[in-house]
């Protein structure tokens, strides 16, 4: 914050803490005691952390890739999948939606870079097992999970975009590994990551059929290199264009070959949607309890802004209804697809319904997003544009929200096979 513009009271009002007491106040009717117990802990948490980085002030200055190793320590980065060295926390698609919402209103671009890197956890996670000598890949995972290191995950390729499975980065066997050659794009946090998840294929004629998965570090002589993308949205997020050259990746660090890598990115879609949709949605609370805070204290002719009917009723009223429908709903889905998500495992992408189910979720929240923090900023007049609040980090992550993840049309397109495949099962 260059220059106060908002005096002491209503500055003071909008507090971490402040939003918080407003999202419990509309979360308790959603969680259950444990729930609440759970998210009391990580508030606390990030409560002593926004003091010692003095607030508003702290958010727009600090490089939030610094505060990897504070997440790490407590346990912050995933709840979605288990600790091989920790015993004391609590895991499954709630327990990391919770965790996410909690620190989205703590600060949404830094939880954006932890997402970034829980997508190269989740592979690492569900397949070091596997592997003759899973050591390599298991450390890898505890530092991730540590804070110690972070990831990126190499999909989307320059000129293929939502075309994820028709890559160009080649692949080439040798004695001790495979050897990567090509570009990847819009790759978050690789300029700052230690690790690229990164996928290639053996033969670009036959990308499902020959697709491979391997961790690939920057440090090693030959791993990969990144240039950082300029995205004003989220200008805390480092987002590169990721070359590998060379790249020499040993046997101990592939994840998924022959094929396997192609079954692995589809594996990871649903929860990185419902993810992405966890994202969506608590951004709007984020800006939701800033605005409704504001709109209270703020008068304009005379009463506070949220008694007049443009605000208070067309923007507010309107939004928080919509706010808490979805938010109801992803609660619903996390809780089934825990439920269930192992019984479906191995069924084809058109036949899982929860595949399009998280693209529609993802497809949904992201358009209501980008709408509703919009409107939610300008209730807030010229404060809202201002680096008074964090509205404007609000604003920002919601201008890429559709974007992230697979497109708008690829979201849909996923929804209309799989109507056509319902119909072809009925």
């Amino acid at each position: 914050m260059r220059t106060q513009l908002l005096e002491d009271e209503i500055l003071n009002a909008m507090s971490l803490q402040k939003q918080y007491g407003v999202w419990n106040a509309n979360m308790m009717m959603f969680l259950s005691d444990e729930d609440k117990e759970y998210v009391d802990k990580i508030q606390n948490l990030c409560l002593e952390q926004e003091e010692k980085i003095g607030g508003i002030h702290g958010h727009n200055k600090t490089d939030h890739y610094e505060w990897f190793p504070w997440a790490g320590k407590h346990g912050l980065i995933t709840r979605q999948n288990e600790y091989p060295h920790r015993k004391d926390l609590e895991i499954g698609s709630k327990a990391e939606i919770l965790r996410q919402w909690t620190l989205d209103l703590f600060d949404p671009q830094f939880n954006i870079s932890m997402g970034a890197s829980v997508l190269g956890i989740n592979p690492i996670a569900h397949h070091y097992k596997e592997k003759e000598n899973p050591e390599p890949l298991k450390q890898d995972l505890i530092d991730l999970l540590d804070g110690k290191k972070i990831a990126c995950i190499g999909i989307t390729e320059p000129k293929r975009g939502s075309d994820a499975v028709n890559m160009t980065v080649k692949a080439e066997k040798v004695d001790d590994g495979v050897v990567l050659n090509g570009i990847k794009c819009y790759t978050t946090n690789s300029p700052k990551a230690d690790m690229c998840v990164v996928y290639a294929v053996y033969n670009t004629e036959d990308p499902r059929g020959t697709m491979i998965q391997g961790v690939s570090h920057k440090d090693w002589e030959r791993g990969f290199r990144t240039e950082r993308i300029g995205i004003p949205s989220v200008s805390k997020v480092h987002i590169g264009k990721t070359f590998f050259e060379n790249a020499h990746i040993p046997t101990d660090y592939l994840i998924g070959d022959d094929g396997k890598g192609y079954e692995i990115l589809f594996e990871g879609l649903v929860p990185e949607r419902l993810g992405i949709a966890a994202g969506n949605i608590e951004h709007m609370w984020g800006a939701f309890t800033i605005a409704s805070v504001y709109s209270t204290l703020r008068k304009q002719f005379g009463e506070k802004i949220l008694r007049h009917q443009a605000v208070g009723m067309s923007v507010l009223a309107k939004y928080h209804a919509r706010l808490n429908s979805v938010t109801l709903a992803l609660l619903k889905l996390t809780e089934a697809f825990d439920e269930k998500k192992d019984d479906l495992a191995g069924l084809p992408p058109t036949m899982n319904p929860f595949v399009a189910t998280a693209s529609h979720m993802k497809e949904y929240t992201s358009q209501l997003s980008h709408e509703m923090i919009y409107e939610l900023m300008h209730s807030m007049g010229g404060t809202g544009v201002t680096d008074q609040t964090k509205m404007p980090h609000y604003q920002g992550v919601s201008e890429i929200a559709e974007v992230i993840g697979g497109t708008r049309n690829v979201q849909l397109l996923i929804g209309s096979r799989t109507i056509n495949t319902m119909i072809k099962m009925s």
